[in-house]
């Protein structure tokens, strides 16, 4: 039977990605869909995406998402970003844990650019719609914006309204899974030393590392 599977922000930390993996067990008729976040705060960013990148490969309905934390990297390769900001994103945001780690494997995050620019900023079914940040509440899910996708937290959080689907995201931390009738947030924490979860739709059965 195909399972639907959502994987919260990863952070660098392949130890806990592969022993999840392992509880997983996924198999090729499953969706699996990555909510992004996959770099920076952890000391393995390069292999992460390496892990994420031949996992697509091998199994053909893999969901890669983008998070706020691709994004930066994403402005580096446009040139969208300015020194002010590519210092905050290494001193402030965890990049340096990434350069390292690129550094350490003898590569440039240019290695990876095909991976990383083709994120997608959101993935829907007829049930749930998954995107790393959260929607603005009152907008239609077909009319969210990408930074919207990518960086909400308030006044997302808190809103007990009815987005028309259930949002299944990541990138504000929880001890654990929160799991309500409008949303369900799976980022516990990864990036803080926190758990890796990933969670099992429509019968919210949850792994975590």
């Amino acid at each position: 039977m195909p399972r639907l599977i959502a994987i919260g922000d990863i952070h660098g930390r392949l130890r806990r990605l592969r022993g999840l993996m392992e509880q997983v067990q996924p198999t090729e008729d499953d969706t699996i869909i990555f909510l992004g976040d996959y770099v920076d705060r952890g000391p393995d960013s390069f292999e992460v995406v390496e892990f994420v990148s031949d996992f697509a490969d091998e199994f053909p309905n893999t969901v890669t998402l983008r998070g706020n934390h691709e994004d930066f990297i994403i402005s580096l390769f446009m040139g969208n970003m300015n020194e002010s900001e590519r210092k905050i994103w290494i001193d402030k945001n965890g990049g340096n844990f990434t350069l390292s780690s690129y550094r350490r494997a003898g590569h440039a995050l240019g290695v990876h650019q095909e991976f990383y620019m083709s994120l997608q900023h959101s993935w829907e079914n007829e049930q749930y719609f998954f995107c790393h940040a959260g929607v603005k509440p009152g907008v239609p899910l077909d009319r969210q914006s990408k930074v919207t996708l990518l960086e909400i937290r308030e006044p997302f959080i808190s809103s007990a309204k009815d987005f028309g689907k259930i949002v299944v995201h990541g990138h504000t931390p929880c001890e654990a899974p929160e799991i309500l009738p409008n949303r369900i947030n799976i980022d516990t924490g990864a990036g803080r030393n926190g758990r890796l979860t990933a969670i099992e739709l429509p019968s919210l059965k949850i792994w975590q590392e």
